[in-house]
């Protein structure tokens, strides 16, 4: 009974998930690793992309470029499996980084027809993309995911 209350004891100390048998906090480590990993690695690539001084059609090739990089983030993201308490925020925020692609598509298109207006259109949406995705990443406790033109 004495090694029953100590084990009890322990369990609320520790986290019940600790004493379930189960390794969700370590689950969920592995899996911020993982996506910070992936971030780690395509953010600093899109960053660089720096936007053109002069000619609206330059978008054309630097979203496309930027687009690519994305592209493979997102669909690197997308292979991971989240543990459970987090798959919900997980799509969600993967969900608007796979809208910030679509939008640096267009931005691209954009570019590739000297349409100013569109530029500035896909630009505008990108940034409120990016406020909400940031927010998000950070409540998921992936550092190196918020932040950034990524």
């Amino acid at each position: 009974m004495r090694t029953t209350l100590t084990a009890l004891g322990t369990c609320l100390a520790l986290g019940l998930a600790a004493c379930a048998g189960g390794d969700d906090g370590e689950a969920a480590t592995e899996f911020r690793a993982q996506a910070n990993a992936i971030c780690a690695d395509y953010g600093p690539k899109i960053a660089v992309l720096a936007p053109p001084l002069e000619d609206v059609d330059e978008w054309a090739a630097i979203a496309a470029d930027k687009a690519d990089l994305l592209e493979a983030a997102v669909n690197g993201l997308r292979q991971l499996e989240p543990p459970d308490d987090l798959a919900e925020s997980f799509g969600a925020w993967v969900t608007l980084k796979a809208d910030a692609l679509a939008t640096t598509r267009e931005l691209q298109n954009a570019g590739g027809l000297h349409d100013q207006e569109g530029v500035d259109a896909a630009l505008a949406s990108l940034e409120a993309t990016e406020a909400e995705a940031d927010p998000a990443a950070e409540e998921l406790e992936l550092e190196d995911c918020a932040g950034g033109d990524w």
